[in-house]
């Protein structure tokens, strides 16, 4: 018969219980005795079950019992597992229980999670401690802690419910959820068991769709599968009647009316109509039910035939349960006979906007039985229209017109029209914008700029304005939402300072501006045109038209270039070389509007197709047709010049030459051809031959040997068979045609030869020349020329004595004013640094005829830095551009030592990143001496921090990419410093960037520093750098001396690199070099002892730093303003006096700068300290977004008592915050004008003693200060 489990706790038990007893049967025994057993997955489960009888397994999921019932009370159902996985083998039984099986499960999951059973196969009473025995196995899941599956959870009017989340741990805890409602296990009214879930009060749940269990395990968030609810019961939801609107009908048709009551699971549910012919009973009810899977769906259907007019009315239905009811109403309305009326909703006259995304044309119209509706515009049918109010999507121009309504009842010959008015405005839209317009103008040209407007109604005006050409702002971030929904065409960067265009105040001069309406391709176009009479400067222009509807703008870059049309090709000596001459083409090209230029010679056999047809030659293609070749790239300037040289140019190089180049925003390809015809070399024609001269002693005597032909060959002059050589009084002139003879002697008489060679030949002239008379008379001249010039020479040399006496500088000048970089004078002494560092020529050494210099990027009395070009200096074939620093002309052996001492230094510096870079010199004696090094093209920071002060932004939104990168970089210099021992390069730096930058994300790039925002983390970023390069080449034990702002170059990505310029800087020029006795000092970046004792050390460069920190945070600002830099300034530096905080610096930042500012050398931080400080300041401005910037100077008091408060984010240094690194400083009494005080700020490694004052000189000013407009 069928088996059966029974549970202990069944109230069967006893009877079953006593059943089996009679049989006195023992029950079976297994190898677990626990009743709980725990194993982790892919464990093996070994389970011996013994017996008095055939034993027989059932477990999870898995065999049943042998009637083919699951089991229900005792065991809950886990989810299926392979039976594969679980094998039943016989074993050997005792003498008791003979009979003996083993189970065993391999590669335990989860969901073998559940109950084994062992009981007597064949007794089909299967009780638990009698005839069975069972173990509950936890296979321990930490990534699967449930093992249910998805199911329905039947909700009734139980006042518990068992949400059934089986689990594969048992020491679990559990939680029930639902959306946002969590229930928490209490022990009173929610019970969990991790056999069998959640037990839950039925009310907390009823209401909810689903459910699931959830639980933490090792901070991880582990969900169940959904449980859905469905309830059971008698409960009404929702009524409602259909059709929901009220009925219209005609005398004499049909009235159904459907009601429809929404019910839970077998719910019982009467309906009542009341109705105006209810009396009658004239209605007929039909009835529907339908069940679904949530609930029970009940209809009752009343139908009413024949319809008059008393049964116009309300007509409600009434639903029950006898507990609840709904009730639900609807109006019927009965016409007796067809009608149609129509009218305006908002007048005859409807406006929009061309670009709204709809516009309704609204009609009310009322009638009965609904008409067809027809739609025209302007006379024509509008298909596929036959609703009452028409509505017009994405709405255009071409919408405007008079729409028609026509309505018609055809069966009752009824007809009635409206009509209505659409006007479309259209905002202002400026035609020139659609296509490209040239953003270059040739220099000293008139040029006309045109604005076409069209739009509804038409703009009134045309203005014009114009601003300097200078990078616009970003938006800002209330105008990014605006920006965002502009189209791309429409997007123009932010650019303040406009000016209205008049002929008084142009930056070019204004001839007109006319405005006109034309009519342009079937429409009224407004024109405006600005004729400017000649493009001197480059500006920027841009011309606004609006109207009631909208505005638009067209931004015009007015870039003006000497290059014609910014393209073009020149040849060099002409157009039509001479064969064997040197032919040298240019391909200039203004590198503000293009890139990529390529050369190419076009191919005469593939200009044509396989019948001969010539092809037609697009520049898109012109590589298909031409041979590439290669040219050398020369920037000068705002252009660009690609050279192609062709040395001895043949008769076969004949032909037609290409220049490629690429336009930076569009992206289109642009060719310029040029044909060179080579002329062939012909042999030489003399037009004329010499002709014999009589010639008195000392006259003068000229002879030409004219040549025709199509190039001046080689000349040569012989005289007696011997060759002529131009010597004082015998001049060569015009390619040697003309030999000149001045003051001529005896010995000038003989017979002259004029030879005139080429590659196909030579012509020959002779002529004979006498000379008559004496040179006697002409000793006495020359001994008075001779004496004349001798005195002449000797006043020269003492003007010239006088002169360099009074202008050389004294050594110490040269010392000071050109090598800044030098070894600790205590490692080395100054006067042997030269002879004490050595140089490999061998590492070192550069070919000259390998470099190529440019303009010259700065000069002094002694030195100038020429951008050059160096092919194959990186160790590749490519072509790079450096900087080469060179004496100038005349330099005396000390300033070429002196050159030669900063070589040997930049070499034992070694290379860093925020240093400038050495790469090569030139020292051979056939040249000049030469210091090839890296090129910065952004010049040096002052001037650009200068430059981006009207688009200096505090801050900016910054994305994870570049806060990871920055990170990465202060990480990267952490760990260096960790591995470096103080004495090493920066090799290690170098390999921990690089490896940060292919693990985590790439440095960011930025094509052009002019066009991006400065923000104080740029701010920050530059300080960090150089404190970095600074700290490298105390490891190196060499002092700079010359820290500032106007030393420190800016490469791209935002890289600073530390300089000196020496002799290039004319310090006697520079305002920023003052004469300090006998030398010239920039006194304002100088400390304290290295002013009055000439000492310099590293603590000296410390104090240095801090003042190109007050540069950095001024945007180039020059320090100590408005004070005048005498002795006295001097003076109140050692006494104490400080400057006031730059604009843009934070109460961090001007802390760092009075730390760097103490008097006491010791007790300035380190260039690590430093670099320490900087580093934690950079990672939190990274990751506070600039939310905490507030400059120091927004924080003072308004009262004029020489106090003021702390900012906030400064107060905010106290022990709760994590900062690495702290100034340690005696509590302040007083804070003073522009003074922080200290109260935990920022160094580590020494401790730093701040005083107890800090005096500024604009607190104090000095006795004689000139106040001076800085930059």
């Amino acid at each position: 018969g069928p088996g059966l489990w029974i549970s202990a706790s069944s109230p069967l038990s006893f009877l079953s219980t006593d059943l089996v007893n009679s049989y006195s049967m023992t029950p079976p025994t297994l190898s677990i005795t626990e009743e709980e057993h725990v194993i982790n997955a892919k464990d093996t489960l070994t389970i011996t079950c013994r017996g008095q009888h055939p034993l027989e397994w059932s477990w999870p999921g898995g065999k049943v019992d042998p009637a083919g019932k699951e089991e229900t009370e005792l065991v809950a159902s886990a989810a299926p597992s392979s039976g594969r996985a679980i094998q039943e083998e016989d074993c050997e039984g005792t003498g008791t229980k003979p009979y003996c099986k083993v189970l065993v499960l391999t590669e335990a999951q989860a969901n073998h999670t559940g109950y084994y059973h062992c009981y007597y196969k064949y007794i089909d009473a299967k009780i638990e401690g009698t005839t069975a025995v069972s173990t509950y196995v936890f296979v321990r899941d930490f990534d699967q802690p449930f093992i249910n599956k998805p199911e329905t959870l039947l909700i009734s009017k139980k006042e518990n419910t068992w949400v059934p989340c089986l689990v594969s741990i048992p020491d679990l805890n559990v939680t029930l959820t639902s959306q946002n409602f969590v229930i928490h296990p209490d022990g009173k009214s929610t019970f969990w068991d991790n056999k069998k879930g959640m037990q839950v009060p039925t009310h907390l749940i009823r209401d909810l769709l689903y459910v699931h269990c959830e639980t933490v395990i090792d901070k991880k968030v582990f969900k169940s599968n959904f449980f859905i609810i469905h309830i059971a019961g008698s409960e009404l939801y929702d009524i409602q009647l259909y059709p929901k609107k009220a009925m219209e009908l005609l005398v004499g048709e049909k009235l159904v009316l459907n009601c429809t009551v929404w019910a839970e699971f077998n719910s019982g549910v009467g309906f009542q109509w009341t109705y105006p012919g209810k009396q009658t009973q004239r209605a007929v009810i039909e009835s529907e039910r339908r069940s679904l899977q949530t609930h029970t769906e009940l209809s009752s259907i009343l139908i009413l035939h024949n319809v008059s007019q008393q049964d116009l009315g309300k007509y409600t239905c009434t639903a029950t349960n006898g507990a609840q009811m709904l009730e639900e109403s609807t109006d019927v309305i009965v016409h007796e006979k067809p009608f149609i009326t129509v009218e305006w909703r908002k007048g005859p006259v409807i406006e929009a906007t061309a670009g709204d995304e709809a516009v309704k044309l609204p009609v009310k119209v009322v009638a009965y039985p609904p008409p067809d509706f027809q739609w025209y515009k302007d006379g024509k049918l509008i298909p596929r229209q036959s609703q009452s109010s028409m509505q017009i999507k994405d709405v255009s121009e071409q919408h405007a017109g008079t729409y028609t309504l026509v309505l018609r009842n055809r069966l009752a010959g009824l007809e009635k029209h409206i009509s209505l008015q659409l006007i479309v405005n259209v905002p202002p839209r400026i035609h020139e914008k659609e296509a490209s317009s040239p953003s270059i103008y040739s220099k000293r040209s008139p040029q006309a700029l045109t604005c076409t407007v069209y739009g509804i109604p038409a703009p009134e005006v045309i203005q014009w304005q114009w601003r300097p050409w200078m990078p616009c702002r970003m938006f800002s971030r209330r105008s990014l939402h605006r920006a965002a929904r502009r189209h791309q065409r429409d997007r123009m960067p932010e650019c303040k300072d406009w000016k209205d265009v008049s002929q008084q105040d142009a930056v070019n001069p204004i001839e007109s501006i006319d405005t006109w309406v034309e009519f342009v391709e079937g429409r009224n176009k407004t024109v405006s045109k600005l004729a400017i009479q000649e493009a001197n400067v480059s500006a920027m222009y841009k011309c606004i038209a609006s109207n009631k509807v909208g505005r638009d703008e067209r931004l015009i870059y007015f870039y003006v270039t000497t290059i014609p049309d910014g393209f073009e090709i020149e040849s060099q000596p002409s157009e039509e070389p001479i064969e064997g001459q040197d032919l040298q083409l240019s391909c200039n090209a203004d590198n503000y509007t293009y890139e990529n230029l390529q050369w190419y010679r076009l191919n005469l056999s593939k200009l044509h197709d396989e019948e001969g047809n010539p092809l037609v030659l697009d520049c898109k293609n012109v590589h298909h047709y031409a041979t590439k070749m290669q040219g050398e790239l020369r920037f000068q300037s705002n252009d660009a010049t690609l050279l192609l040289t062709i040395p001895k140019i043949s008769l076969d190089e004949e032909g037609d030459y290409v220049c490629e180049v690429q336009n930076r925003k569009t992206r289109e390809k642009h060719c310029h051809k040029k044909y060179i015809s080579v002329q062939a070399l012909e042999i030489p024609r003399l037009k004329q031959n010499l002709t014999d001269i009589w010639v008195n002693v000392s006259d003068s005597i000229e002879m030409r040997c004219k040549v025709d032909g199509n190039h001046v060959p080689e000349i040569i002059w012989y005289k007696d068979e011997k060759l002529v050589e131009e010597v004082s009084g015998i001049d060569l002139a015009d390619f040697n045609q003309r030999l000149s003879i001045q003051r001529v002697r005896e010995e000038d008489a003989g017979l002259y030869l004029c030879s005139v060679c080429n590659a196909k030949g030579c012509v020959n002239s002779s002529a004979s020349v006498s000379v008559e008379g004496s040179d006697d008379r002409t000793n006495v001249e020359i001994v008075i020329l001779i004496g004349t010039g001798v005195i002449a020479v000797f006043f020269w040399i003492l003007l010239i004595l006088i002169f360099c006496n009074i202008k050389r500088p004294a050594h110490a000048d040269i010392k000071t004013g050109y090598l800044s970089i030098i070894m600790d004078p205590g490692e080395v002494p100054l006067e042997e640094q030269c002879e004490y560092l050595p140089y490999d020529s061998s590492k070192w050494e550069f070919p000259r005829d390998r470099l190529r210099l440019g303009k010259v990027l700065g000069h002094g009395a002694f030195g100038k830095v020429v951008e050059a070009s160096a092919f194959g200096i990186n160790k590749s074939n490519s072509c790079e551009t450096v900087a080469v620093k060179m004496l100038k002309e005349g330099a005396t052996a000390s300033e070429h030592k002196a050159l030669m001492s900063e070589l040997k230094i930049l070499i034992h510096i070694g290379n860093h990143l925020n240093v400038v870079n050495l790469l090569g010199a030139c020292t051979k004696p056939n040249g000049p001496l030469m210091v090839i090094v890296e090129f910065c093209k952004y010049g040096n920071l002052s001037n650009y921090l200068r430059t981006k002060r009207e688009g200096f932004s505090p801050y900016r939104e910054k994305s994870p990419r570049l806060r990871i990168q920055v990170q990465s970089i202060v990480e990267a210099v952490r760990a260096d410093r960790r591995s470096r021992s103080g004495t090493s390069d920066s090799a290690i730096f170098h390999r921990l960037l690089m490896h940060k930058s292919r693990t985590a994300l790439p440095i960011q790039e930025v094509d052009d520093l002019w066009q991006s925002p400065l923000t104080m983390e740029d701010l920050i970023c530059y300080s960090f750098q150089v404190a970095r390069g600074m700290e490298f080449l105390a490891s190196r034990k060499c002092i700079h001396r010359d820290l500032a702002a106007r030393n420190i170059l800016l490469s791209e990505n935002n890289v600073v690199k530390i300089c000196d310029f020496g002799l290039a800087r004319d310090i006697y020029k520079d305002p920023d070099y003052v004469r300090k006795g006998s030398a010239r000092l920039p006194l304002k970046w100088m400390a304290p002892e290295s002013i009055f004792d000439k000492v310099y050390t590293t603590q000296s460069d410390v104090w240095s730093f801090g003042v190109l920190l007050w540069e950095i945070f001024s945007l180039g600002a020059s320090p100590y303003p408005g004070v005048q830099i005498n002795e006295e300034f001097c003076q109140r530096l050692k006494d104490g006096t400080r400057m006031r905080a730059p604009e843009y610096a934070t109460a961090e930042i001007y802390r760092i700068m009075l730390s760097c500012w103490h008097g006491d050398p010791k007790e300035r931080p380190t260039f690590s300290d430093l670099v320490e400080i900087l580093g934690n300041l950079l990672q939190e401005n990274v990751q506070q977004e600039g939310k905490d910037y507030i400059p120091l100077n927004d924080s003072h008091s308004s009262e004029d008592d020489g106090f003021s408060q702390v900012p906030s984010s400064a107060q905010q240094n106290s022990d709760e915050e994590d900062f690495d690194m702290r100034i340690r400083c005696h509590s302040l009494a007083a804070r003073y004008y522009n003074c922080v005080s200290f109260p935990g700020c920022l160094t580590g490694g020494n401790q730093i003693r701040c005083p107890s004052r800090i005096k500024t000189f604009e607190e104090f000013p000095m006795t004689h200060t000139m106040y001076k407009a800085h930059p």
